[in-house]
């Protein structure tokens, strides 16, 4: 895997559904599924953004939008009983019928994602997702600005509250652990979550 860090400039700061497009363009047309990355806004205002994005495959080209800043290759070599600091910006939810009754095409009462808005319910959430793979000895979550997001070919907006997951973890299963870091944890992938920073020390 490769941690590489991103500039983005112009009005795609300002949505973080462009900012995942101007990403994707970074990479050649045939990678396929190894085009997949993670990201995470680490700075930003409106007319400029600074992303740390984790990558299977080298981004190889910078755009008018996004330019690749620098470049390290990623392979975290992870033991059983290793404390790690880590931070993950996340968006917890859960998943419950709809409230008007609306249903499927089957007939089926809809299904509607709601973010998980006290903390004992968030830190349920992150246990869950880790409970194989580490526990925590330090935990501190804190709400972050809630992204709004359109996608202008479908003509739809909305908006999802994400949260800071930071503190000491200790790994029970490095693979697990591992599978983890890789893959993300949680939705809106595609809105700068789930990307999993881990850290000695």
């Amino acid at each position: 895997m490769y941690l590489n860090k991103i500039l983005i400039k112009g009005n795609a700061c300002r949505n973080p559904y462009e900012i995942h497009r101007a990403l994707w363009k970074l990479f050649p047309e045939d990678t396929g599924a190894h085009r997949e990355f993670l990201f995470r806004v680490t700075h930003g205002d409106w007319n400029r953004a600074e992303i740390l994005m984790q990558s299977f495959e080298i981004p190889e080209r910078s755009s008018n939008t996004a330019q690749i800043i620098a470049r390290k290759e990623y392979n975290p070599i992870l033991s059983s009983g290793q404390r790690l600091r880590f931070l993950l910006i996340a968006n917890p939810i859960k998943t419950i019928n709809d409230e008007t009754g609306r249903k499927n095409s089957n007939g089926e009462v809809k299904k509607c994602r709601v973010p998980l808005i006290r903390e004992k319910d968030q830190q349920s959430w992150i246990e869950r997702k880790l409970q194989n793979a580490a526990s925590f000895e330090k935990l501190v979550i804190d709400p972050i600005f809630p992204l709004r997001f359109r996608k202008n070919k479908e003509n739809r907006a909305g908006k999802i509250q994400p949260i800071s997951f930071q503190g000491i973890l200790k790994v029970s299963e490095p693979e697990s652990m591992m599978a983890l870091v890789q893959a993300g944890i949680g939705p809106a992938k595609a809105f700068g979550c789930g990307l999993l920073s881990l850290a000695k020390g």
